[in-house]
């Protein structure tokens, strides 16, 4: 009896924190129009699952109790076999649920396409995003300014990322805002999110990269427009900790200064395996030159302005067999022409 007891405590107490309760509900308290539509569509989900599943562990509870041994009032009908009531019932109502799912299904699919632009008469913000070694980065090519581990921008404007990756794929996740999307070497993917109010929103990667996972997080601002366009000017003029004391501020972010974002080569662990299993001396002086991974997120740094389609030129280096060309270290002619057949591709996607 105590071990069916704990086991429906541990149950229940793992079925609050999994819904959020006590904690935090960020998927039910959407801050933009997005993830409020796809926070409805799991709710509404939920509720038509419900009429079948509350109706079920009702009745089954309800006949073991009517029909218990001891219950001699209860009619007993050995013969039974088919009731077409019954059978109109159990089929039918799951059959109506299961339509309106998978219209629900295709409509929101359709309605909150991370591809599809928000309808709005302000005009997108672009952010490029960058997946690097465990941390993000996220360049404003309008605005010519770079940042690592913060997201801003102006509140009930439309956003618009455009995301690769550098490493490994990972995925961007900003649950208040909208739902996941991956981030792919080689490859771009869409996202186009807004913020109704201003705020500071939770974002990380949802898709397990490496030693380091649990670094990579960021903090996305939601600000005024007066405060976002205070903001980049201050990144550009090279102030700016004026506006967060807490971030390192840095020139720009060229080629150069990007290779230096990739830090950390093994965890500790690893590198500690390494050594003591290394058999000859060149492979133990090799581990021992290896750095450890980072076990805390890279520090907020903002760039006062950044090379020309760095961006591209990262999702190019991974595409040096396309169409048989070089693309590693593209000339100018070729690295637009790239680019175009990407922006082509992304531009195909999204028809």
């Amino acid at each position: 009896m105590r071990q069916t007891f704990l086991a429906v405590l541990s149950l229940s107490a793992m079925a609050a924190l999994l819904t959020g309760c006590g904690g935090d509900m960020v998927l039910l308290n959407s801050k933009g129009p997005v993830a409020e539509g796809q926070s409805n569509l799991m709710m509404i989900a939920i509720y038509l699952m419900l009429l079948v599943v509350i109706p079920s562990v009702i009745m089954a509870l309800w006949f073991g109790w009517k029909y218990r041994a001891s219950n001699k009032d209860a009619e007993y009908k050995p013969t039974w076999a088919h009731s077409t009531t019954i059978e109109i019932i159990v089929w039918g109502i799951p059959v109506i649920i299961i339509g309106i799912l998978a219209w629900l299904t295709w409509w929101g699919s359709h309605k909150y396409d991370p591809y599809r632009p928000l309808e709005s008469d302000k005009a997108p913000l672009t952010v490029q995003v960058i997946a690097e070694q465990f941390k993000w980065v996220f360049i404003y090519p309008e605005q010519n300014i770079a940042t690592v581990n913060e997201l801003r921008f102006p509140e009930k404007t439309p956003l618009s990322l455009r995301i690769t990756s550098n490493f490994t794929m990972n995925s961007f996740f900003i649950p208040a805002l909208s739902g996941q999307i991956y981030a792919m070497a080689g490859m771009q993917t869409h996202l186009n999110m807004l913020a109704d109010e201003t705020g500071v929103f939770r974002g990380f990667s949802s898709n397990y990269s490496g030693y380091g996972f649990s670094q990579m997080h960021f903090k996305a601002h939601s600000v005024t427009e007066a405060q976002f366009a205070n903001w980049v000017e201050s990144v550009k003029t090279g102030n700016g900790i004026s506006v967060n004391p807490e971030a390192i501020q840095k020139g720009i972010l060229d080629q150069t200064e990007f290779a230096t974002l990739r830090d950390g080569n093994r965890s500790t662990h690893q590198i500690e395996a390494m050594i003591a299993n290394a058999e000859t001396p060149e492979e133990k002086a090799a581990a021992e030159a290896l750095t450890p991974y980072p076990t805390k997120p890279h520090p907020v740094t903002y760039y006062s302005s950044v090379e020309p389609k760095l961006f591209e030129s990262v999702i190019n280096k991974y595409m040096s067999n396309y169409h048989g060309a070089d693309h590693s270290a593209p000339a100018a002619g070729h690295a637009n022409a790239a680019h175009e057949n990407v922006e082509h591709a992304t531009a195909s996607g999204e028809e």
